[in-house]
């Protein structure tokens, strides 16, 4: 049965920190066979404290931000994504318990294993959890310290499959690619300005109309000195870097920063709500080129290692006891606490 194996490495042993949560018991059978992997079984004790942990965390972390007293278990039974909170983390949870485990089946390929060193690593981190948190949390995570171990190899072998992936990748990006251009750039609303008190006042027509005429001298003058221009009308300069299919900048902007030569300033642009004037700084940002290379190669070594993941699942058989798996429900909430005394309430 999957779930009762012992490794891992010290990556996973960092993970193993105590949330240091508060909670009540769980009625789960742990025993029960939760789903089955190319026929092997997989016990839903596993299955039903993974859940439950990535809920704890969850909580934790809303609670951080929102305060025990704004939260209630209606946040995991209300609409998301087409249905519930609960459902959907429940299904991230199948879908990582069954890649990880086909990742396992396929470590001898990429010449990946784990050593006796990273046992005892995540022994350690095991038991440090079991002693982290109280009895209370203990029970409603259905935690044991095996299945915290597993969890972590489980962490583990998905940290080292995906590194070796990567490695083996041969994908690559060309300049043509990542290249990326540079503007400077001072913007002004065309609909509103500020009076006298620095509050905002929407222009009348006559106004707007002033007010073309008056950035359309700006954006001349801005060609023989563009930083001047801004800095005698008040205006902050800001830069700004694209490269091909850039959706962060108005689309009337990058086309008017296409059209300009290195040290060129533009036309006075005009859109919805603004005008710019922009000068094009460098028509090849070698440093940004750089970055946006490394992005890029990152992203397609993501979608090969998905395509590889996705193409192991394709020849499996993974079946879940959805009557069992039903019973694993997210009806309390877990509490943050600084104790890991009995007596602290949930």
């Amino acid at each position: 049965m999957r779930g009762k194996k012992l490794t891992a490495c010290a990556l996973a042993a960092a993970m193993a920190t105590s949330v240091a949560l508060t909670g009540c018991g769980s009625s789960i059978d742990q025993d029960a066979v939760g789903a089955t992997l190319n026929g092997e079984d997989i016990s839903l004790g596993l299955m039903n404290f993974i859940a439950r942990y990535q809920q704890a965390v969850t909580d934790a972390t809303y609670q951080t931000y929102y305060g025990a007293g704004m939260l209630s278990t209606e946040m995991w039974s209300s609409e998301y994504d087409g249905g519930t909170m609960e459902d959907s983390t429940k299904d991230s949870v199948l879908d990582m318990i069954e890649t990880i485990y086909l990742l396992e089946d396929h470590m001898e390929d990429y010449g990946v294993e784990i050593t006796e060193e990273e046992l005892a690593s995540i022994e350690e981190a095991a038991q440090q959890f079991m002693s982290d948190n109280s009895n209370k949390a203990i029970r409603q995570l259905g935690a044991t310290e095996e299945y915290v171990a597993e969890m972590l190899r489980m962490y583990t072998i998905e940290y080292k499959m995906q590194n070796a992936i990567y490695d083996a990748s041969e994908a690559t990006v060309t300049d043509e690619e990542a290249a990326q251009r540079t503007f400077s750039y001072f913007t002004v609303s065309t609909t509103s300005g500020t009076d006298e008190e620095g509050n905002s006042v929407e222009y009348t027509d006559e106004e707007k109309e002033a007010f073309a005429q008056e950035m359309e001298t700006i954006a001349a003058d801005a060609k023989e000195d563009f930083d001047g221009v801004a800095e005698d009308n008040g205006y902050t300069v800001s830069t700004y870097t694209y490269g091909a299919d850039d959706t962060g900048m108005d689309e009337a902007v990058i086309e008017a920063a296409d059209a300009l030569a290195e040290g060129e300033v533009s036309d006075l642009i005009t859109t919805d709500s603004y005008y710019y004037v922009v000068r094009l700084d460098d028509e090849f940002d070698e440093e940004a080129t750089e970055q946006e290379k490394e992005t890029l190669l990152n992203q397609k070594k993501s979608e090969e290692y998905t395509e590889i993941c996705d193409g192991y699942k394709e020849e499996a058989t993974f079946e879940v006891n959805e009557e069992e798996w039903a019973k694993v429900k997210f009806d309390r909430l877990f509490g943050v606490t600084t104790s890991t005394d009995d007596t602290t309430e949930e």
